[in-house]
């Protein structure tokens, strides 16, 4: 008999599709679980990678923050005998991580471990969550080279460090490896990084000792201090970009001319000044005193030239210049710049002339002798210690005005008053945009730029003189050890006997500083309006480059000391992968 019936075969045909359908399934299902697990892996991976470049960025901060904070603040509160003591004794003994690891500390307690028989100094950062993982970092710092002394009171501590880098998410985890170098500078302290500094804050005894008021013609951009208290003086009363401090605890306001005394940062509504960063009393006392004294200057310009009588004198040996400039009397200056883009300095004094040219770049310095004729000698007027270009004046600097040549570094000083004539400018600089307190206003600078200038009056004061233009400027730091800076006539505002306004003369912007014994005038205001009625107002910018150890030539410091980089992040090598 014959069968014709089909059922079990296309069961079983049914159930061979079935199973090939199932292991199909399987295999796309087991695939797709495969590519979801490697696409979070690679995900972790990669947040494993950003974790890590985020924990090399913090290494940054870190290095930066051990120095210019931790270091910066243990060596500006030790006792500067101790740290030039102490840093003169890491340089001769060649042991550049033995200071690091003695001045990178917080409060009492050492930020660095010495490893490696003392041949690493570390910092290990402890686990640090990040998002849904965490890094931690070490870095290591070795000695690039010896210590040195690079001149009296300053030296060079050179470091290679390693920021090694992890970051993890669960068990996955990325290294990033990044190497650098920077170098420690220690040095005293300057006066050079205010862009106000005053021991008492009135006028002198002499001129009747009377508060000088800040007003809406004030304008600071950059950091002041007083070791007494400031004077404020109606809304506006003045715009301060950067930290103020005074050493009293209660500040001064005009109040309508029945002035207050306050320990708060205005007297709403009548006088309030504006300030755009901390305004700080009761702040320590910072002495006036320097490292750096006059006799210092006088022997750096003058050299072991004992001539008598007046005259100006630029100590050689007949072929080279050896000292700096020495000028005996009253005598005025007038700084320029030739067309060869030589320094010039044409000095009078008495019935003689001279015009000193400098010529940087073959080290060569011209004098001539007006009516007489010219000497050229080998070298600068750099003063014994080849510093920088010193000029001495032992009287009276009657007219003082000019342009720094862009690669001159130069201080000019006086026994007595210096007497600015007319605009000091920097060869290069940066102009301003807009005006003084007006909305967007972009102060000058002078960042990167190599030309700077010291003016300092030893005995009297530093004084913008009569003939000075309206809007006057001056480029430099000044210095008014035992005076005042400020303005001739400031509270003329009549005419003089010439028949010329003495009245408003527009804004004295200075791109420096001005560190003085007592504050001096640079106009009167209304006392009703406040408005302006004669002299100037003041327009203060510091010149940002004080703030990482730079000033003018033998100009006075502190007597505290500071540790300082501006370098970590220059000359960095990164890359991925095992340490």
């Amino acid at each position: 008999m014959i069968l014709n019936n089909n059922r079990g075969t296309a069961l079983i045909l049914t159930l061979m599709v079935i199973v090939v359908l199932l292991i199909f399934g399987g295999v796309f299902v087991l695939r797709s679980v495969n590519e979801w697990n490697s696409a979070q892996n690679e995900k972790k991976i990669a947040e494993a990678y950003y974790i890590a470049e985020a924990a090399k960025e913090s290494g940054f901060y870190k290095i930066d923050e051990l120095i210019n904070t931790y270091m910066y603040t243990k060596i500006n509160n030790t006792n500067p005998q101790k740290v030039g003591n102490q840093a003169k004794q890491y340089v001769n003994n060649d042991d550049g991580l033995g200071f690091l690891y003695e001045y990178v500390v917080d409060g009492g307690a050492e930020l660095l471990t010495l490893d490696g028989g003392g041949t690493e100094a570390t910092y290990s950062e402890s686990t640090t969550s990040l998002g849904s993982g965490a890094y931690v970092y070490d870095i290591v710092i070795t000695e690039k080279a010896d210590p040195s002394e690079i001149t009296n009171d300053i030296w060079d501590f050179p470091y290679n460090y390693e920021i090694r880098a992890v970051g993890s998410i669960g068990s996955i985890s990325q290294k990033v490896y990044l190497v650098g170098d920077f170098t420690v500078r220690v040095q005293r302290d300057n006066f050079a990084k205010y862009a106000l500094f005053t021991d008492h804050h009135t006028m002198k005894p002499a001129d009747g000792g009377a508060n000088v008021w800040f007003t809406d013609k004030t304008n600071f951009a950059g950091p002041i201090h007083t070791n007494e208290r400031y004077n404020f003086a109606f809304n506006p009363s003045g715009i301060f970009e950067s930290e103020v401090t005074q050493h009293l605890s209660k500040a001064r306001f005009y109040n309508n001319g029945s002035p207050i005394l306050l320990d708060a940062d205005n007297n709403s509504p009548r006088d309030v000044p504006t300030f755009n960063d901390d305004f700080d009393r009761g702040y320590d006392e910072i002495v006036l005193e320097s490292s750096v004294h006059k006799a210092d200057l006088y022997e750096q310009a003058r050299g072991t030239d004992n001539t008598t009588g007046d005259g100006i004198f630029i100590e050689n040996n007949g072929t080279s210049i050896t000292a700096g400039i020495y000028i005996h009397g009253n005598s005025t200056i007038e700084m320029g710049v030739d067309g060869s883009d030589n320094a010039t300095y044409t000095i009078v004094q008495g019935s003689t002339t001279k015009i000193v040219t400098v010529d940087i770049p073959n080290n060569q310095t011209s004098i001539e002798t007006v009516g007489v004729g010219t000497d050229v000698y080998q070298g600068k007027p750099d003063g014994l210690d080849d510093l920088g270009t010193i000029i001495y004046v032992d009287g009276h600097i009657n007219s003082f005005k000019g342009t720094v040549q862009r690669d001159t570094e130069v201080t000019v000083s006086a026994e007595n008053d210096i007497t600015i004539s007319g605009d000091i400018l920097y060869s290069e600089y940066t102009p301003a945009v807009g005006n003084p307190g007006d909305a967007g206003y972009v102060p000058p600078n002078a960042d990167g730029k190599t030309n700077l200038l010291g003016i300092i009056s030893w005995g009297e004061d530093v004084q913008i003189g009569t003939t000075a233009p309206d809007d006057v400027n001056v480029h430099g730091i000044v210095m008014a050890r035992n005076g005042v800076f400020q303005v001739d006539n400031y509270n003329k505002t009549d005419y003089d006997e010439d028949g010329f306004s003495e009245g408003p003369r527009g804004t004295a912007t200075l791109l420096g500083g001005a560190i003085t014994q007592f504050y001096g005038a640079f106009g009167l205001f209304n006392g009703s309006t406040g408005s302006q009625i004669s002299g100037y107002g003041r327009n203060f910018i510091y010149d940002s480059r004080t703030q990482v150890g730079k000033s003018p030539p033998y100009f006075p410091s502190m007597k505290t000391f500071i540790a300082f980089t501006n370098d970590i992040t220059d000359r960095v090598a990164y890359r991925e992968g095992d340490f």
